[in-house]
């Protein structure tokens, strides 16, 4: 903002302590915002409703294939039933919301690059609601909870020890010791770890092992959803000695070297970065949901038809109106996390370094 006295101006004015004072302003008639505003993984998977703040679905599956081997006029009662059993999975609706002032004064003054200072603020605080719904599934490790301020379970608490590897131990958390009983696939965590992680570089073998497992489980993942670290160690180790990945050089010179599509053995799968899995700290001992947003420790294996958010309430506007010479409301929403099948999606842990 121009400041100083008004003084008359001139060639020699400028050297004084009056220089500027007939100089004009030249602020730009924009805001120029660098935060990253996308949501990879909420805009990936699917929408749905709810009309309870428990929203529920069952899950099923085939029985294991055998050998089915039976005599010629076979009795009903020599035959053996064998059934696989549905189950009942749900999640808790949670609120989010964000509160909005703003001073009757700052929606009048004539302000660059904003017309209505309310509305932009409302604009932007709906932009960072929707990284906090972000943050929920897939970084906060948060688990279902019922009871006073709710909270849903996020893609962490949905994955079920067969299909979690654990990459510093080389095998899933079902056998790998530290993490046995912790991934229950209800949307809650079980067993506490007894101390706090060592993590590895990402290997091209993790994303396998994980596929693997997905696909003899009935799913298939088509997309591997990392942290920019994870992103650029995936890229690297596809171009190590001996990985008979090549460089590519297109006609125009133009070198390219990042691994967008991983073509595994059990189908071709996208790598994805999203920004949100590279903040916070680091996982200590004790139970998993109350780590503080591990940077870089996971990389989740999905195929998108396997999520939904589910709305109770879609993001609105609660006009709250005028407290004395402000002008005040709300953004609230209310919704949850639908894990179709835990058996459909798998996890890379104790990954980042």
């Amino acid at each position: 903002m121009a400041t100083g006295n008004y003084v008359t101006g001139g060639p020699k004015a400028a050297l004084g302590n009056s220089s500027g004072a007939s100089e004009r302003e030249d602020l730009a008639n924009y805001i120029s915002m660098i935060t990253r505003d996308d949501t990879p993984f909420v805009s990936s998977i699917g929408k749905n409703k709810t009309d309870a703040i428990l929203h529920e679905w069952q899950t099923d599956e085939l029985r294991p294939a055998a050998a089915n081997t039976n005599a010629e006029g076979v009795d009903y009662a020599d035959l053996t039933q064998s059934q696989v059993f549905r189950t009942r999975l749900g999640n808790y609706t949670q609120i989010f919301a964000e509160a909005i002032s703003v001073s009757n004064t700052k929606r009048k003054v004539n302000q660059a690059g904003i017309a209505d200072e309310f509305a932009y603020q409302l604009k932007k605080v709906g932009t960072e609601m929707r990284r906090d719904l972000e943050h929920t599934l897939v970084h906060s490790w948060q688990a279902k909870n019922g009871s006073g301020t709710r909270t849903m379970g996020g893609v962490q608490s949905y994955a079920s020890d067969a299909l979690v590897w654990d990459a510093v131990a080389g095998d899933f958390a079902v056998n790998a010791g530290k993490f046995t009983g912790a991934f229950a696939g209800n949307g809650t965590f079980g067993a506490a770890q007894a101390t706090a992680d060592v993590e590895v570089a990402i290997d091209l073998t993790d994303i396998d092992e994980v596929q693997q497992a997905v696909y003899e489980n009935g799913g298939k993942s088509t997309r591997v959803m990392v942290s920019p670290k994870n992103r650029r160690k995936i890229s690297e180790q596809a171009q190590l000695a001996g990985s008979n990945v090549r460089r590519e050089i297109g006609a125009g010179g133009k070198l390219r070297q990042s691994v967008d599509i991983y073509e595994s053995d059990f189908g071709e799968v996208m790598i994805v970065p999203n920004y949100i899995m590279g903040t916070g700290g680091v996982v200590g001992a004790g139970p998993l949901e109350a780590t503080v947003s591990p940077d870089n420790f996971c990389a989740i294996c999905y195929d998108p038809m396997w999520f939904n958010v589910t709305t109770l309430r879609p993001m609105q506007e609660t006009d709250v109106g005028q407290k004395g010479d402000s002008t005040i409301g709300m953004l609230v929403e209310e919704c949850t996390f639908e894990a179709k099948n835990p058996k459909g999606f798998g996890l890379i842990i104790n990954i980042g370094a």
